[in-house]
């Protein structure tokens, strides 16, 4: 296990954590974020115990004590899973559920911490086909999560706030570079006449309509 262990070269100084009803991982505001095993290590000897764990994290439908919790580096990845509350199934939204900031600097020299992309390349792991969006991003922290790591917390109105506010920024932006980009050269200076003028109402057509596609 410890072979396979995240740098704090490949750690973000921040990792996302989603705490809601029926979740494996606990969490308290004394305690922070527990996982249901809190002993459970594998040596060198124990390789498919520990990928068989691994590959039990993302089983919706596995309920034994694992030894990790899931954590995601994209803001928006969790928030947008906490948003839908696919726990609940059918019943729909009840807003039950929190958004918490981990910061990894303050525990990385305590805590182990594991890539999940880096496990799957590395062990051949076979994820679940639903939890296979997961993987890009996603990381494993062993054992626990103190609270002094956790740097912010937010209900989901918060977190929906702070994920349209982050849209409409990155809409903004692609828009500025398109802009940069008309201003660096004149893309359609091989041609002239008709054909240059149908060309530009062409290109303006479709850049107006991926600008309100929020391409």
């Amino acid at each position: 296990m410890d072979g396979y262990i995240c740098s704090k070269l490949d750690l973000p100084n921040e990792l996302y954590r989603v705490d809601y009803p029926g979740s494996r991982t606990t969490f308290s505001s004394l305690d922070g974020f527990t996982a249901t095993d809190t002993t459970r290590t594998f040596g060198d000897n124990e390789l498919n115990e520990f990928k068989c764990a691994i590959e039990k994290q993302f089983t919706w439908s596995c309920r034994e004590p694992l030894p990790f919790i899931s954590l995601f580096s994209d803001r928006e990845h969790p928030e947008n899973w906490g948003l839908k509350e696919p726990w609940r199934g059918i019943k729909g939204p009840n807003g039950n559920w929190s958004l918490h900031v981990i910061d990894t600097t303050k525990i990385i020299s305590t805590i182990h911490f594991f890539k999940l992309s880096d496990l799957v390349e590395e062990l051949d792991l076979d994820i679940p086909k639903d939890a296979g969006q997961h993987i890009r991003g996603a990381f494993l922290c062993l054992h626990r999560i103190p609270t002094t790591a956790i740097l912010e917390s937010r209900n989901p109105r918060e977190a929906g706030i702070s994920l349209t506010t982050d849209q409409e920024r990155r809409r903004e932006k692609r828009y500025l570079d398109q802009l940069e980009a008309e201003e660096r050269g004149d893309y359609l200076a091989e041609y002239s006449g008709s054909e240059r003028e149908a060309l530009q109402e062409n290109y303006n057509t479709i850049f107006e309509k991926n600008i309100e596609d929020n391409w």
